[in-house]
């Protein structure tokens, strides 16, 4: 028998220890054999003879075998889908700032996207295999536990229409609302100063082109801090390409002002302080409420 064989034999009574020793399988598997080579065995005797002695496992070893294997795969396809993905965005952002000619950039994300489909697929076909292993073992339970009832019980009454769940505003929810558009207020004071400059001086260089530049501008501000803070915040990302990013920042833009006539208005009638921090506070979650269901129509689809 070769080395490749017994090295082969050896990871699979790892494997098995796994299951039965989950704390220290390895060390425990080196004990068992360096007992078995104490004897005057040789290791790959000791590996052969402990494998037909350990090599048996019962059925519930069997399927928490299986488990940890199919997890060990979704982790692996998981990790390979995120660094794909990775790779594309890189690649993206080196496109964008014209490092890269569009013929070699499409060249270098086909291969990635071809990747990325596959393992996706791959991905689907294992949540169906255990879905339908699923299924099959809750209808072998039903068909166990069946019995027969009197004919009485057979009489119920007709179960009521399934209605929607009701979807209810957690604290969490509403706390990563206020974070979001607080977030979103104080950066955005941050970069106005910013971004005033350069409208003086892009205005000053094009006259109303140059103003017409600096609108456009501070939509790219808009949506690339609200991208930031949606995938920072949500976990959810946006889509980054210069179309989408600009109707992105003019939505929101809009969106916003509207959000905000009515603090405008209370703050013109009962002008002071308190009603000055009452509606900042206000406005903070209605800015991250506002502004996370517009980044969500812009949301990335994989």
């Amino acid at each position: 028998m070769s080395s490749a064989d017994i090295d082969e034999i050896y990871d699979k009574l790892l494997e098995i220890f796994q299951v039965r020793y989950p704390y220290n399988p390895r060390d425990v598997l080196s004990y068992k054999i360096s007992e078995l080579v104490g004897e005057g065995r040789t290791r790959e005797n000791a590996i052969l003879t402990l494998y037909e002695r350990e090599g048996k496992i019962t059925l519930t070893e069997a399927r928490e075998l299986g488990e940890t294997i199919r997890k060990e795969k979704e982790e692996t396809i998981e990790k390979q889908i995120k660094e794909h993905k990775k790779s594309l965005e890189t690649l993206t952002l080196l496109f964008s700032k014209g490092e890269l000619t569009e013929e070699s950039y499409e060249a270098a994300i086909k291969p990635l996207e071809d990747k990325i489909a596959r393992l996706e697929r791959e991905k689907k076909e294992d949540e169906i295999k255990v879905l339908e292993e699923k299924l099959a073992k809750l209808k072998s339970v039903n068909r166990e536990e069946a019995t027969p009832k009197p004919k009485r019980e057979l009489v119920e009454l007709p179960a009521p229409p399934p209605t929607a769940p009701t979807k209810r505003l957690g604290f969490k929810t509403i706390s990563k609302y206020f974070m979001h558009g607080f977030a979103f207020s104080l950066i955005m004071l941050a970069l106005f100063f910013v971004w005033v400059f350069v409208l003086v001086f892009l205005t000053v260089a094009g006259s109303f082109i140059g103003l017409v530049l600096g609108f456009v501008v501070l939509l790219f501000i808009l949506s690339g801090v609200n991208s930031f803070l949606t995938e920072s915040i949500w976990s959810i990302s946006t889509q980054q390409e210069w179309v989408s990013l600009l109707f992105h920042g003019f939505t929101l833009f809009v969106a916003l002002i509207a959000a905000h006539i009515p603090a405008i208005i209370i703050s013109l009638i009962v002008p002071s302080i308190a009603t000055t921090i009452v509606m900042f506070i206000a406005n903070a979650f209605i800015d991250g409420f506002v502004a996370k269901n517009v980044a969500s129509w812009w949301e990335e689809e994989y």
